[in-house]
């Protein structure tokens, strides 16, 4: 039995959820549930479970309104306002609304990242909601922490346990991003003051299923504290390269009312960004 088969049969027994594994190592596909119904506990308790351990949800052919979504979102923990810096719908101010088109911003969300892992307590996950989609392309894909981790020499893994990250929003596109807008220099200079670089462990635990995971990503993870500028730089590397594993990702291809839900500490995750000049819209709800 290969190691990722090994550990879907660990997988707990789900008795209202239709699960199918999207691929070895990470994501589900999860079959006749409707989101925009009020979920009774039980159906709740075992999504949550069930996001606990595939790491990222797929469901096809939902028609939500934002607030509906908001719900959704609730089963998994507080909704709230994410410290990211897209517009907000204006059905509903949880609900951020992320679109790439000719005429706007260039958000670098095909980077692979965390959502706002520079915060002090970045969020446990989102809801991600297909509103737009170009003819073809705008594929999303996520990679998993635990597979990067289990991966790595014993020796070399438990080193990493021992070391802190340093995450902070100067090291991503932001910066750009927000100083081509309106008062974007004051902006982002109020912004700096307000997020400054935050420490994170490298290597963390999953308090559901007790699997340890890499908590770092190219987009906001600055250096490894304590190592030298070279020494970090070439670790970083070196777990940034495993991320981009094919084995270790999902890739979803979507379809107008997909919803995606990822835990967004155990992976990260990037947009394809190969549809321009089409338009793609997404709405999404962090909890």
């Amino acid at each position: 039995m290969s190691q990722a088969a090994f550990a879907h049969s660990q997988y707990p027994e789900f008795l209202r959820l239709q699960i199918e594994p999207y691929s070895p190592h990470i994501g589900a596909v999860i079959r006749n549930l409707d989101l925009s119904a009020a979920l009774d506990e039980t159906t709740a308790a075992e999504l949550s479970l069930a996001l606990a351990h595939y790491q990222v949800l797929f469901f096809r052919d939902q028609q939500l309104t934002p607030a509906q979504q908001v719900e959704v979102a609730r089963v998994f923990g507080q909704p709230e306002k994410a410290k990211a810096y897209f517009p907000r719908s204006a059905e509903h101010d949880l609900v951020e609304v992320i679109e790439s088109r000719p005429d706007g911003p260039r958000y670098t969300t095909e980077q692979w990242h965390s959502d706002v892992s520079y915060l002090a307590s970045p969020p446990a996950g989102a809801v991600l909601h297909a509103q737009v989609l170009p003819p073809s392309g705008g594929d999303t894909l996520w990679s998993s922490g635990h597979a990067v981790f289990e991966s790595l020499p014993g020796g070399l893994a438990k080193d990493l346990e021992r070391l802190t990250a340093i995450h902070s929003i100067e090291k991503s596109g932001w910066g750009a991003v927000l100083r081509a807008q309106p008062d974007g220099d004051r902006r982002y200079q109020q912004i700096l003051s307000e997020q400054p670089p935050r420490r994170h462990a490298l290597v963390q635990t999953h308090p559901v299923t007790g699997r340890k995971f890499i908590f770092a990503n190219p987009k906001y993870t600055a250096s490894l504290e304590g190592l030298s500028r070279q020494d970090s730089d070439d670790l970083l590397k070196l777990l940034f390269a495993r991320f981009e594993r094919h084995e270790f990702q999902a890739r979803l291809r979507w379809e107008l009312g997909t919803v995606a839900i990822w835990d967004n500490l155990t992976t990260v995750h990037a947009a394809v960004a190969d549809y321009q000049p089409a338009v793609r819209r997404m709405h999404r709800v962090t909890f």
